[in-house]
């Protein structure tokens, strides 16, 4: 299936990601689209399939004056497009210390977290707990906090946060993802290592956010 094809089969499928603006128009029309693409040598569509994590779009969008222009968006196949969750035990906090393949180094910390799947909110959660912290806890022992958009600059997926109290943690070793190791800090470490830019992740740094926001107003 070519690009433009599977664009306009994931319109259908999910409109509210097509949804009509005044300030910045998508060019709808396939034909327009195709000669576009034909003429200027630029991928338009979905660009890249990174099935079941998320695809790469090239819109066509129309300036005030007409001209048409491509932008490139990341967009999920669900409409949460992942969890986060934050482990908490015996008043701390636990960051999972992760080699992040995008950046090609590692992470300061992060809270646990996945991207979307045919589950529930809450049973992704409970499930990522299991995978990246070898905890078991049941789904409806998760708080959850909100939700947060990592990056509305490149993607309008959302971001389900929660909190668990969480008891023995054995992380499996044969993980895959590059976790090899997790810390415990107290809300003044936390604090600190925010503060001085230890910890950098986004995901983390809002749901972090969210939670003191929440206790502090609960």
């Amino acid at each position: 299936m070519d690009s433009i094809t599977q664009y306009f089969q994931l319109a259908a499928r999910r409109p509210e990601l097509f949804a009509p603006s005044d300030q910045i128009p998508l060019c709808m029309d396939e034909e327009t689209l195709r000669n576009y693409s034909a003429s200027t040598g630029k991928p338009v569509g979905v660009v890249y399939d990174n099935s079941p994590y998320y695809f790469v779009l090239a819109d066509l969008c129309i300036r005030e004056n007409g001209e048409l222009y491509t932008y490139a968006r990341v967009v999920y196949p669900h409409k949460s497009n992942g969890v986060v969750v934050i482990p908490c035990r015996n008043s701390r906090f636990g960051l999972l210390s992760i080699f992040r393949h995008p950046p090609r180094m590692e992470s300061g910390g992060e809270f646990p977290r996945g991207f979307g799947e045919d589950l529930t909110p809450a049973e992704n959660g409970a499930k990522e707990l299991w995978e990246e912290l070898g905890v078991r806890i049941a789904p409806e022992e998760l708080e959850f906090l909100g939700e947060i958009q990592t990056d509305t600059g490149i993607s309008a997926g959302k971001v389900q946060v929660f909190c668990a109290q969480v008891g023995e943690v054995d992380i499996p070793a044969d993980n895959g993802e590059g976790i090899h190791g997790l810390r415990w800090v107290t809300p003044e470490e936390m604090a600190q290592q925010v503060a001085d830019g230890t910890i950098t992740d986004g995901i983390t740094l809002g749901a972090y956010l969210q939670y003191l926001c929440r206790k502090k107003h609960s």
